[in-house]
């Protein structure tokens, strides 16, 4: 038995769809089933390839879904494909119908952008009650709440954060692209900032960042601030983290995992209802949407009152705690496998 997976990862789409669902292939392979990855372009494919995972390019554009349907057609038939779990924004409703006549299909719906017709329905985002998905899809089987967030294998260790009094290391994330240059300013608002100079932070770079290069030649006044690339994981730097500052994807959930208190922030639409729910419930606190009337002032605000006050950390620690157990990837393989049995 074989898990299918359609996804894609590049400059303009970033790398949180592919990660998640890596993160689900790993946890595939633990259960001893494999995983092929289907990918329109080459650039889609370094990140499956570079775990290990069979790899198909179709070579093709990677935002023409709906043309690609009869080469998919043609590909379940020759895999004899049982289950393909599609994620990706630009996928068409058509798309998911017509792939839908052929095999079951999954879906990974965090926008909640209608109804869409899959076997499989999956939100595992902090804000999935807000929707109607028992009426919206009586005979689909339904995963969901954040007891389904596809974390990495190492997340899924219980873990308990020890909230230090006095915050010594901040470590500072936006996932995978930067086009609004966040982390440039972040580090020109820290840099030579006197406040600060008792602080470690840790800035991290996605794999598109643009700045990258140019913010890792600099040096800070105080000497305590590091700038690095992509990391194969965050959790080595959540460990030693006492206070976290991130964009409001995917990575929300690794810090739930890892009792990590801090500031998230939006930098894309599908993290707008990711970081009010975060908010709302008082796991984080909202540091705005640096694509419009943002405040890197008010953001420096919002970090002195996180690390002037121990107990609103603790607190956040704690709430954290309650949201996920980082088994949710295994939780969706074993859904998908029931499915096809």
């Amino acid at each position: 038995m074989k898990l299918y997976i359609r996804t894609e990862a590049n400059k303009i789409t970033a790398t949180g769809h592919m990660m998640r669902c890596l993160a689900i292939a790993d946890a595939a392979r633990e259960l001893g089933v494999e995983t092929l990855f289907i990918v329109a372009e080459e650039a889609s494919a370094s990140l499956p390839k570079q775990k290990g995972y069979e790899t198909l390019c179709l070579g093709r554009t990677w935002n023409d879904f709906d043309g690609e349907i009869p080469i998919m057609e043609a590909l379940i038939q020759q895999y004899n494909i049982q289950m393909l779990l599609v994620d990706h924004y630009y996928v068409s409703k058509d798309y998911m119908a017509a792939i839908g006549k052929k095999t079951k299909t999954a879906y990974i719906d965090d926008l909640h952008d209608g109804v869409w017709p899959c076997s499989v329905i999956i939100n595992y985002a902090v804000y999935s009650d807000l929707f109607d998905y028992e009426k919206e899809y009586p005979v689909a089987k339904r995963l969901l709440g954040c007891n389904y967030a596809p974390l990495r294998a190492e997340y899924s260790e219980a873990y308990s954060k020890t909230v230090r009094e006095k915050v010594e290391n901040v470590l500072v994330v936006t996932g995978g692209t930067d086009e609004f240059h966040f982390m440039k300013q972040f580090y020109e608002m820290i840099a030579e900032a006197e406040e600060w100079k008792e602080i470690s932070f840790l800035l991290v770079c996605g794999a598109y960042n643009g700045d990258y290069a140019e913010l890792a030649q600099k040096k800070s006044t105080w000497n305590n601030v590091k700038v690095c690339d992509a990391l194969p994981g965050l959790k080595p730097a959540m460990e030693k983290a006492d206070l976290i500052v991130t964009a409001g994807g995917t990575t929300l959930y690794e810090v739930a995992a890892m009792r990590l208190p801090g500031i998230c922030f939006c930098i894309a639409d599908n993290q707008i209802r990711n970081v009010e729910g975060f908010v709302s419930g008082g796991y984080l606190i909202h540091g705005g949407d640096v694509r419009s009337d943002f405040s890197m002032e008010e953001l420096r605000k919002k970090l002195a009152y996180c690390v002037d006050n121990f107990n609103v950390r603790e607190e956040m620690a704690k709430r954290l705690g309650s949201l996920v157990d980082g088994n949710g990837a295994r939780r969706i393989v074993n859904a998908l496998l029931e499915e096809i049995k």
